[in-house]
């Protein structure tokens, strides 16, 4: 066993001497019992010595209480009872939670074998972290499995456009939750984003090459809801504008364009934050604001935002290749998209 953990590196070494850092995973879920067994299973086969394994259920009338049961042993804590929705849920679990290092898993993902043990290895090398992320493989019937992650490129702009890497491949350390609080539970798609922008201007993120999940596609996920991104996104950037100085301009654009939310929330940003920064991720949140009403079938919104990006930022327009999706949404309704795709079908 010792030089199987050797061949793993002297971390790993290290660790199989010392106590793990205490994993918390939570599993919201509501009527997911198709593909809640597969969840479960990926995560209590980690074998992760330190593991706190937490599901929190919204009162399911499918299989998914019996399938729930069957697991209690191996689980930490699960409780089945009505709530507002996937924020409320997750909340309830990272209340719970103890470990030094957090994540949640929803209940039609799945981890990648060895995964926990790579992120303890990956946070004990890394101290100075306090949010990993890496890779994940998107699959469902009918289509090709397909890997994403996080570019390189302009990663910390990213940061505040919107969240650029697979949730289920993400981890991060509890004290975030206690220094800046838990999910905003008026926030039901875009909760996650908010979460990353209070870290991404508080904290050091990492990014990796491995891959931790399995992100499964099917018609009742939630990234398949597009206005109720364009929504909470549009929320959580307008904070990220209100919480830094000389945005004044950019909170003009976006209410001229119709994106700013008004508000009193604000972020805690550290000091010496680069707040340069901003005015690549003003143009990458629009861009993703575009792309979304295009997919949303609202070509006017998307080719409202596409030519903006267009005058104002021309050179961020090309390199980012925005003509072709930018004429098509000049050109097509919403009618003629939905014919299109669905002969594409």
């Amino acid at each position: 066993m010792r030089e199987l953990l050797a061949k793993r590196g002297i971390i790993t070494l290290i660790m199989a001497d010392r106590m793990h850092p205490k994993i918390s995973v939570i599993t919201p879920s509501f009527n997911q019992g198709k593909f809640l067994k597969e969840t479960i299973d990926s995560v209590i086969s980690q074998q992760y010595p330190d593991l706190e394994y937490i599901i929190i259920d919204g009162g399911s009338t499918d299989q998914s209480i019996d399938i729930i049961k069957s697991y209690a042993s191996n689980l930490t804590y699960w409780i089945s009872e009505k709530d507002n929705g996937q924020s409320q849920a997750l909340n309830k679990g990272l209340r719970r939670a103890t470990g030094e290092i957090v994540t949640w898993l929803n209940s039609d993902d799945t981890y990648e074998p060895g995964t926990l043990l790579k992120i303890a290895e990956h946070f004990l090398s890394r101290p100075d972290i306090s949010l990993l992320h890496g890779k994940t493989i998107l699959f469902g019937e009918g289509r090709k499995d397909e890997l994403r992650g996080a570019p390189s490129k302009d990663v910390d702009a990213l940061y505040l456009a919107y969240i650029p890497f697979p949730q289920p491949s993400s981890f991060f350390r509890r004290h975030v939750l206690i220094e800046q609080g838990f999910l905003d539970e008026s926030l039901h798609y875009g909760m996650d984003f908010d979460l990353l922008a209070r870290i991404a201007l508080n904290y050091k993120i990492d990014r990796s090459e491995e891959i931790y999940s399995r992100y499964r596609m099917h018609p009742q996920s939630k990234s398949n809801y597009e206005l109720g991104f364009i929504h909470d996104w549009n929320i959580v950037f307008s904070r990220i504008l209100r919480s830094l100085p000389g945005t004044e301009k950019k909170i003009e654009a976006m209410k001229m364009l119709g994106l700013y939310k008004p508000g009193d929330v604000t972020y805690q940003v550290r000091e010496g934050f680069n707040a340069s920064l901003i005015e690549l991720s003003f143009y990458y949140f629009l861009k993703s604001q575009a792309q979304l009403y295009y997919i949303a079938g609202d070509t006017k919104n998307s080719a409202m935002l596409f030519d903006y990006i267009r005058k104002k930022n021309p050179g961020f327009y090309k390199r980012e290749k925005l003509s072709g999706l930018h004429f098509r949404a000049s050109l097509l309704n919403p009618y003629l998209l939905k014919v299109i795709r669905a002969i594409k079908a």
